[in-house]
This record gives C-alpha cells, sequence and structure tokens, in this order.
C-alpha cells in the first residue's frame, strides 16, 4: 500500500513548518481512513495536542510496517500508536504514555464464562485468538484450545455465533467491533493474565536528533485533561467517536408546517420479527417500536401501527394503503416506490442449522441444502439463484425454526437477534450458527423507515430526529431488547408519596366509565355486571395497587366520554389512542393492538385495497375509533354510520351495504352470537386498532399512576386477558321456535308422503335432479361455465392440503386478460363476454385432467391451480394455454375480429410443513403483475422471474 498524504490545518505556530506524522490506517477505533475522512481516538488526541503544544501535523497514511519503515528511513518526522521497547530505545525518543491498550478475555452474556483469574481456568473452553499473536505462544504453553483467526472483526463474529466459548485481544478494539456490528452481549471479562504482558502503551516517537519536537510533544501531552481523554475513549470505544451530549432537534418553518399538516402516519411493523418488532399479548414492541416511538416524541408526528408479516406489509405499502415501513432495508429495486431514511440499526444475517459438521464458508456450501427463508425477504432471488429448488418461504419465522427441529428444512437464512429469538423461545437446544450470508450486494440488514414517495418532505425530517437520538439513549433501547435478558416489561414500582395522598382523597377507590356494548372487550352482561377484556385489565391493576374500581353504568360509549371529561368517573379503561387525542384527556402507554377488518357477504370477493371498494357503501360505527381516520386517509370512501355492531351486520347480511368495518375481535364476537354463517372477512384496513386508558388531564397524579400499571403489564397479563375473553367459544344453542316448525313441517311431510305413496319414487327422482341442478349453479359461474368463487372456496384449500400430506407439486396460476377494459369500450360489454366465453372454452380444452380447477376470479380475471408433475409439465401447459388464446380471434357485429391475449402468473412448489395457501395465490398474483409490467401476452414463473 502506498502512503497518502492528508494535511489537516489545526492551530500551530506560524514559524514551524508542519510536522510529518505516520498514522494507521486500519487501526479502529484508534485511527482510520474511510469515505469520511481520517478519524478515530487517536486523531482526535492528536488535533488535541497540536492545540495545546501548537505544532501543526501532516498526516501520513499506510499500514503499520510502511510508516514504521518510512519513519526508520527518516522519511517521516514522527510516529503515532507506537510502544516503548528496549530495543527500540536507542533509536528514538518516546514522549509519555496518553493511551494504554489493555488485553482482555471477552464472553458472550448468554453464554458466559465462569470467573477467570488464571490461563488454565480456561481449559476445556475454545478460545479465539488472532493469528500469530505475540502472547499465542503462552497460551498453548497453557494447554488451552486456540482457534486462530487473520482478522479482528472474525474474532468477534466467532464469539457471537458460537464458534468460540471466550476470545482474547485488546479490550477497545473488541469492544468497539462488538458494538458497530450490534453484538450488545459481548462484554469483558477479565483481564488476560498473560504475565505482565496484557498492557501496551501508546506514545508518539521522533528522532533522537529532534529533542525539541519531543519536548513540545511531550509537554503537550501533559496539558490534555486525562478525564477528557477517558471520556474519550469511551466514547469511541462505545459509540464509534459519536458526541454523548444532546443535540436538539431543530426543524426549519418549512418542516414544522409539514409536521403540523401531517395526518397520522399508518406504520408498518412486523409481527414476527423479535426483538426488533413483535406481537406479545396484544401488545407490539420491540427495538423498531422504541425507536420510532422516540422519533415521533422528536417530531410530533403521529403513528398508527399496522401489525403483520412482512409479505402482507409489503403488499400494502406497494399499494399505497400504509405510509411507512419500519423495517425496510435500502434496495435498488425498492428505490422506486419507496424513500428510505438513514439506518438506524445494523443486523447480520446469519445460517442457522442443526447438522454439527456444516460451516457456511462459501455460497456453494447452499447447493444441496433445504433451505427456509421469509417470504419476499430482499435476498430471496440471489439465494434461489444459488440453491434453485431447495429454497422454501415460509410466511413466519416461527414455522422456520419449526421446519428445522423437524427436519423439513437443513438450514434457516434469518437476522441474528430474530434467529436467537426463536431458538430460546422453542427451546432448540441442537441448533447453532453456520456462519454469515455474504453475497454481492448482501451484508446484513441495515433497518431504516421506508415512506412512500409521496411523504418524501418527512425524510429529512426523520432523519434529524435519528440523529438527535443520542448515543447513551441508542445504547439503552438496543441494551433492552438485544441484551442478555429480554425484559418486555417493568415491575410495578409502587405509588409515590403524592399518588397515595391523592388516593386517600378518593377513599382509594376509583370510579370508571366504558362502552356498554364492544364485547370481547368491554360491555355489561344480563346483570349488569362489568365484563370483557378489560374487566380482567381492571382486576389485575386492583391486586397489583389495591385500588378498588367501582364502574359507573352509562348508556351508550358518548355517555362515558362526557361523563369522563365531565369529572364524572376518574377512567376509561379502553379507549383508542387517535380517538383520545383530545383536549381534556390524558392517555396511557397503548397496551393491546388490534386488527381492523372489512366484513363481506359470502359471496364477495377478496378486495387488495380499500380504494377497491370506495363506489361502495361501507358501514362503520359512528362510534368508532377508525371513522375519523378512515375519513382523513381514505376521502373517496362511501362510509355509512351506524348505530352498533348488530345494525352493521345485519343491514350487511341484508345487503343494504357491500361492507362493514370493524376489528376482528368484536366482529367475530358479534357474528357468533348472532349466529350468521353467511358473512366473512374480505379485506384487511390497514390501520389497526391501539387501545390505551385515558385519564382526565387535569388530574396528573392520577394519570402518572394509570401509566405505571401499564407499564407494568408482563406478558402473562396480557396473555391472559386474551385466553379469557378472545378465545371464541362456540356455544350450542337451542332454538325452540325453530324446533316446532320442523316438527311442524314433519308432520306435514309424514301426511303427504303417505297420501302420495305411489309417487314417491317420482318426486325423489325430480328432487334429486333440482339439488343437482342447484349443486352446479350455486359453484359455477354463469357467463362462462367455468367454476366461480364458492367452487374455489370448496377446493383450493382441500387440494393445497392434498399437495402438502403427499409431497405433491401445486401449482396456482392468475390468469389475466390483456386491454380488457379496452374491449369493453370499444366494442361493448356484449363482445367482452363473448371474449370471456372464449377464453373459458380454450381454457378447458387445455386443462382437462381431473385435478385441474378452473375458476373466474372475477371480471377478466382466472385462476387455475392443480397437481402439477413437474416444473416443466406447469410451464409447459401454460405456455400451449396463452399460444391458444393469443390465436383467438372473436368476430363483432360490424364485421371486425377481436384479438384476445392474457399475462399468465403461476407459482409451482411442493407445500412444506407451516406454509400457508394464501401464499401460492400471493406469488401468482406479483408473477401476473411481473408479466404485465413486461409487456404483457407471457408467462412469468413466480419461482424465477419475480424478485
Amino acid at each position: 500500500m502506498a502512503l497518502c498524504l492528508l494535511t489537516i490545518q489545526v492551530r500551530a505556530e506560524p514559524e514551524h513548518s508542519p510536522v510529518s506524522i505516520g498514522i494507521v490506517a486500519d487501526n479502529a477505533p484508534y485511527s482510520s481512513l474511510g469515505p469520511g475522512g481520517l478519524r478515530g481516538f487517536s486523531i482526535d488526541i492528536l488535533e488535541e495536542l497540536s492545540r495545546t503544544s501548537g505544532v501543526e501535523f501532516e498526516y501520513r497514511v499506510g499500514s503499520w510496517s510502511e510508516i514504521y519503515g518510512a519513519f526508520l528511513r527518516g522519511e517521516l518526522d514522527a510516529v503515532d500508536e507506537i510502544s516503548w521497547r528496549e530495543d527500540r530505545a536507542d533509536k528514538m525518543l518516546f514522549t509519555r504514555p496518553y493511551h494504554l491498550r489493555h488485553t482482555v478475555i471477552m464472553h458472550d452474556e448468554n453464554r458466559p464464562l465462569p470467573a477467570i483469574e488464571t490461563l488454565s481456568d480456561l481449559k476445556g473452553y475454545r478460545i479465539g485468538t488472532l493469528t500469530d499473536i505475540y502472547y499465542a505462544g503462552l497460551l498453548k504453553e497453557s494447554g488451552l484450545e486456540i482457534v486462530e483467526y487473520g482478522l479482528q472483526p472474525d474474532l468477534v463474529r466467532a464469539l457471537a455465533f458460537g464458534w468460540v466459548d471466550g476470545i482474547i485481544g485488546p479490550e477497545v478494539t473488541l469492544r468497539y467491533m462488538a458494538r458497530q456490528q450490534g453484538f450488545v452481549n459481548i462484554e469483558p471479562l477479565a483481564a488476560a493474565p498473560l504475565g505482565g504482558q496484557e498492557t501496551e502503551d501508546f506514545r508518539i516517537a521522533v528522532h533522537l536528533d529532534q529533542p525539541q519536537l519531543y519536548q513540545r510533544l511531550d509537554e503537550g501531552l501533559a496539558a490534555i485533561d486525562p478525564h477528557w481523554i477517558e471520556a474519550l475513549r469511551e466514547r469511541w470505544q462505545e459509540f464509534g467517536g459519536k458526541a454523548l451530549d444532546d443535540k436538539a432537534l431543530k426543524l426549519t418553518p418549512a418542516q414544522q408546517l409539514t409536521v403540523r399538516q401531517q395526518a397520522p402516519l399508518r406504520v408498518g411493523l412486523m409481527s414476527d420479527y423479535a426483538p426488533l418488532s413483535f406481537e406479545d399479548g396484544g401488545r407490539v414492541q420491540g427495538l423498531s417500536v422504541d425507536i420510532l416511538t422516540r422519533v415521533m416524541d422528536l417530531t410530533g408526528l403521529q403513528a398508527t401501527p399496522v401489525v403483520d408479516q412482512w409479505s402482507v406489509l409489503i403488499e400494502l405499502f406497494q399499494q399505497g394503503e400504509i405510509d411507512v415501513i419500519a423495517n425496510i432495508s435500502d434496495l435498488k429495486e425498492r428505490r422506486s416506490f419507496t424513500r428510505f431514511t438513514q439506518p438506524y440499526h445494523h443486523v447480520p444475517i446469519v445460517v442457522f442449522t442443526r447438522k454439527p459438521g456444516f460451516r457456511l464458508n462459501s455460497p456453494d456450501d447452499f447447493r444441496g441444502q433445504k433451505i427456509a427463508i421469509s417470504t419476499g425477504i430482499f435476498y430471496e432471488r440471489k439465494v434461489r439463484d444459488l440453491a434453485s429448488e431447495g429454497v422454501i418461504s415460509f410466511d413466519n419465522q416461527a414455522s422456520m425454526f419449526r421446519a428445522l427441529a423437524s427436519g423439513t428444512v437443513d438450514l434457516v437464512l434469518a437476522a441474528l437477534p430474530n434467529g436467537n429469538h426463536w431458538v430460546r423461545e422453542l427451546g432448540l437446544t441442537d441448533v447453532r450458527i453456520a456462519g454469515e450470508l455474504s453475497l454481492p450486494d448482501v451484508s446484513g440488514e441495515d433497518l431504516r423507515f421506508g415512506l412512500r414517495p409521496e411523504l418524501e418532505p418527512l425524510v429529512p425530517i426523520i432523519d434529524a430526529a435519528l440523529a438527535a437520538i443520542t448515543p447513551t439513549e441508542m445504547r439503552t433501547i438496543e441494551n433492552r431488547w438485544l441484551g442478555a435478558q429480554l425484559e418486555t416489561n417493568s415491575a410495578f414500582t409502587g405509588l409515590s408519596a403524592a399518588e397515595q395522598d391523592f388516593l386517600e382523597t378518593r377513599s382509594n377507590s376509583l370510579s370508571y366509565c366504558i362502552h356498554p356494548d364492544w364485547m370481547p372487550l368491554e360491555g355489561l352482561d344480563s346483570k349488569g355486571q362489568h365484563q370483557g377484556l378489560s374487566a380482567t385489565l381492571l382486576d389485575i391493576f386492583s391486586h397489583r395497587s389495591g385500588v378498588t374500581f367501582n364502574l359507573r353504568p352509562t348508556r351508550s360509549w358518548r355517555d362515558s366520554l362526557a361523563a369522563l371529561k365531565q369529572g364524572q368517573c376518574d377512567l376509561v379503561p379502553l379507549i383508542g389512542r387517535s380517538e383520545g387525542q383530545s383536549e381534556g384527556l390524558a392517555l396511557t402507554s397503548a397496551f393491546y393492538t388490534l386488527p381492523s377488518i372489512v366484513l363481506g357477504r359470502i359471496e364477495a370477493p377478496f378486495i387488495g385495497s380499500l380504494s377497491d371498494i370506495d363506489q361502495h357503501p361501507i358501514a362503520i360505527v359512528r362510534d368508532s375509533p377508525l371513522l375519523s381516520e378512515l375519513r382523513r386517509s381514505y376521502p373517496g370512501l362511501n362510509l355509512i354510520e351506524v348505530d352498533n355492531e348488530t345494525e352493521g351486520v345485519q343491514g350487511l347480511q341484508r345487503g343494504e351495504w357491500y361492507g362493514y368495518i370493524s376489528t376482528l375481535a368484536t366482529a367475530s364476537q358479534k357474528l357468533q352470537d348472532l349466529g350468521l354463517a353467511d358473512i366473512r372477512v374480505i379485506g384487511r384496513v390497514p390501520m389497526d386498532l391501539e387501545l390505551a386508558l385515558a385519564t382526565p388531564a387535569a388530574e396528573q397524579h392520577l394519570g402518572t399512576l394509570m401509566q405505571k400499571l401499564v407499564l407494568s403489564l408482563s406478558s402473562e397479563d396480557l396473555h391472559r386477558m386474551d385466553s379469557e375473553w378472545r378465545t371464541v367459544r362456540l356455544q350450542q344453542r337451542v332454538d325452540y321456535s325453530l324446533l316446532w316448525q320442523i316438527l311442524s313441517i314433519t308432520a306435514i311431510v309424514l301426511f303427504m308422503l303417505f297420501y302420495w305413496n305411489r309417487k314417491l319414487g317420482a318426486l325423489n327422482r325430480e328432487l334429486a335432479a333440482a339439488n343437482e341442478r342447484l349443486a352446479v349453479t350455486s359453484t359455477t359461474d354463469e357467463l362462462t361455465g367455468l367454476g366461480n368463487r364458492t367452487s374455489f372456496e370448496q377446493h383450493y384449500e382441500a387440494c393445497y392440503q392434498v399437495c402438502q400430506r403427499n409431497g405433491l407439486s401445486f401449482m396456482v396460476a392468475m390468469v389475466d386478460a390483456d386491454h380488457f377494459k379496452q374491449v369493453n369500450d370499444r366494442f361493448g360489454h356484449a363482445v367482452g363476454d363473448e371474449c370471456l366465453r372464449a377464453i373459458s372454452r380454450t381454457m378447458r380444452e387445455h386443462f382437462r385432467r381431473e385435478t385441474d380447477y378452473l375458476i373466474r376470479f372475477g371480471g377478466e380475471e382466472f385462476v387455475i391451480f392443480a397437481v402439477a408433475n413437474s416444473p416443466a409439465d406447469a410451464a409447459e401447459r401454460l405456455e400451449t394455454l396463452r399460444r391458444g388464446i393469443e390465436q383467438l380471434r372473436v368476430p363483432t357485429s360490424d364485421g371486425q375480429e377481436v384479438r384476445v391475449s392474457v399475462s399468465i402468473g403461476y407459482c409451482r412448489l411442493v407445500p412444506e410443513i407451516g406454509q400457508r395457501s394464501e401464499q401460492w395465490l400471493r406469488m401468482a398474483d406479483r408473477a401476473v403483475y411481473e408479466a404485465k409490467r413486461k409487456g404483457r401476452n407471457r408467462v412469468v414463473d413466480a419461482g424465477k422471474d419475480v424478485v
């Protein structure tokens, strides 16, 4: 490596020429040369020394051997980061040391080593060191099992991945590298007992013929405050040199206006990405959630969480249904629909396995392995290129590790903290890390916030907020979620004196109001007693604090809110955070999250976006916490306000409106209570309902007490609330009026059978024929004669499960007529219908097997699902179908001919344990979208052609 010259102008006496000093280029955190220039602990020391001594430095940067050799040849005036040695003392002058570098034993606090006093205490453990390190001989003489690594980052990764039990090396460097790579569990255990070799001093050396320069530098070092040097060491060791002082967030007037005008942001958070973001007992939490909360606090922005699996979130984000994704990496192919903030955390992607001898040394090691990955993960395409048929996608993280435990897969690719979480959660004691995923453009996940392009003005605002989070605060968040113990709740800290005085004025009793009809969340039973999830919540709070909670009944939710604001009750235990953002109320932290859904009649198709139904009347309860946000985010929705949930679902059943928006928990309870079986979920509302507890804003002591109690809720508490009130209990009920109707009809039928005995055979034949016609009609699309949605519901899952049980390939193809709207607009709907019939006939000609199912999904969209013999078989049959449709010519009444073509996207894989049939539809849907993007009239394989 050739020396490079960098000049940094610092305070210097003008009569002195610059002093050339050699700096090691790759010795982070002491000194390193990168895109931001020369930086590090030693560089900051030299800049302070320049101030105290008046010496101007001219930095020469290279490897240690290069700069030391140049110094000995007289090409440099001084050299930095050098230790005093007796064999050097007669060749150069050494300043006093400005730093002592200690060699220590590091361990992983999740796999702690015992107390170490001598090297013999390390016997039986695998100890990592640098190759040819100066104390290697001493370690081997002590009989230790030594594992050597060429670079210090490899040493740190070996400890983090469990390949060694401890490592020995320089404390500052190893702790710095562990922090930079996100391994917060790696900590020093003890000083390495190396017989006096464990400490190395850092000095500056000059030539023997420059005693005046030596004196100036030595006196300059003596003038530097040692407390400042120690603080500087900690800043570089722990925080990579970032300043520890608070940096107030300063927004421009234009940015402040942007924040004020911004509606609440719908933020996608992964439900199974522990410990970064996950849902536990109805509460969404994790490192990303804490950072999001801090950003919202700093900026004044508001967030509405949308909690789901990654494959669902990224689809909602691309459709514009959510505004922000909180856990996303910056990839070239995502930049067309995403504006990225700066990264807030970096996590390595590693390989988990149960194979004792398997080690990932190169990408070729993937060949021949069955590999589990998350559906839609950013490195999926690159891994599929390496392992081809061996890659299996899973919709959730837990299923991947269960498949690993059962032997269904050989390897699991996952983020290190997320994988470690599931290994601990599932008790997988024989799972180990085989290596880190390292592919072109794939070097771990750089977690960022991703925003829709329309929200680009918010990117610099969020970046500024991230920069304003101090290193100490960020470390606290990281330690909370990535430390040795995963703590998801705080113990109740007891009552303060002020809170006790407040409760004494209320005789240790508080009143509360509820929504009288919002089960299973809360409501009144037939005796007027409080029941539901909030009843369990207050019971937990009462036992924890000794406070008695007394219900103040009201007739409606609006009456309850009015009573709270007027001081007639002390609190409401459940309120949507968005609904509670009003004057006069103080809210606790959110402690429960509910997914929001759209209900429709059984024949209604599934919707991908709320904009798909903006021409239809959609009912919602007028007291719903979602109402104002829906009106703000979807002004085109035709929302019909109803008085209560019963009116909403009954009106839906009668066909008075197309859909009904509610939460999954409350809607499911109401459908069960009313015994309605012909209504189902047809879509997801991308704004989950966050529940908090509300108190009057003027009662500050009450508010802090309730916040303490909310923060004390443990996972066990939340699971108790869940199991008692959200678990669906199917109760069989006897409908006596229906029973008498049946008995009456039975008597009439018996009389008729006796009277018409001779005609019984003919009646039975007619009845059987009518039933057969009814069955065919109910499952057949009237226009095309193909199966309809009902047929799809009857056969799709069954066909999928047959393939899953028997290890057969399952194929789903989405077939979409190209430019069909233009056909209708130009030639009329009659011609359009004839085109659809022609396409349907061609589909029947090409898919005749008993295991082939043909469905008209809606409009010009068709679905084919079947048992596929091989990849080539599926591709060939679909391509033959495409060519057959391309040759169709549909005549019009004026003698013209309409040419027809289709775009086909398909997925063909063997369903594995833990995978769901919906995944095939989503992949096929993405593939047909890709086919249209590439020009239409083509077949696209989701496993090969879709990124």
